[in-house]
């Protein structure tokens, strides 16, 4: 059975930032198979779409330590960053999940393990969760990513 982690990122995201990010490793294919996204902030009626999509190029982040959801397995291959003050290096066409939402609602999208998304196998390779427009300017946001190694 594969090893499972999930990491959790926070920050006040505008259009075209970036909330939490996942880094491969050349030792690992992890799967993305569940998102948690909500805000904790004083509830606002604006819109704002997201996606999660590939990258080639991890840029700067405040580190976040992904935890193993079994306490027995040794700590995640991969690494995983918030708040970032370079943006990853997004892949043009690698959107793997698009999801529009209003500020006082909750996302979950959930898969079987062996049906998630793949990451490559490659250094400084991932997914990032990026807001890609925002209708009132910039909204404090959650995220929780949990994926299989």
């Amino acid at each position: 059975m594969a090893r499972r982690y999930s990491a959790i990122g926070a920050d006040t995201v505008a259009d075209e930032t970036s909330l939490l990010g996942v880094t491969t490793a050349t030792t690992v294919r992890p799967r993305i198979y569940e998102l948690i996204f909500g805000s904790p902030a004083t509830p606002a009626d604006q819109a704002m779409e997201f996606y999660l999509q590939r990258f080639t190029a991890a840029g700067t982040a405040t580190a976040v330590t992904p935890h193993g959801l079994d306490p027995a397995d040794p700590a995640s291959l991969c690494t995983a960053g918030q708040a970032h003050t370079v943006e990853p290096t997004y892949t043009a066409g690698q959107v793997l999940l698009d999801f529009a939402i209003n500020q006082q609602a909750t996302f979950n999208w959930k898969v079987l393990a062996e049906y998630g998304l793949v990451l490559p196998s490659t250094a400084a390779n991932g997914a990032g969760l990026v807001c890609k427009e925002i209708s009132g300017g910039s909204a404090a946001l959650r995220a929780q990513l949990f994926w299989e190694e």
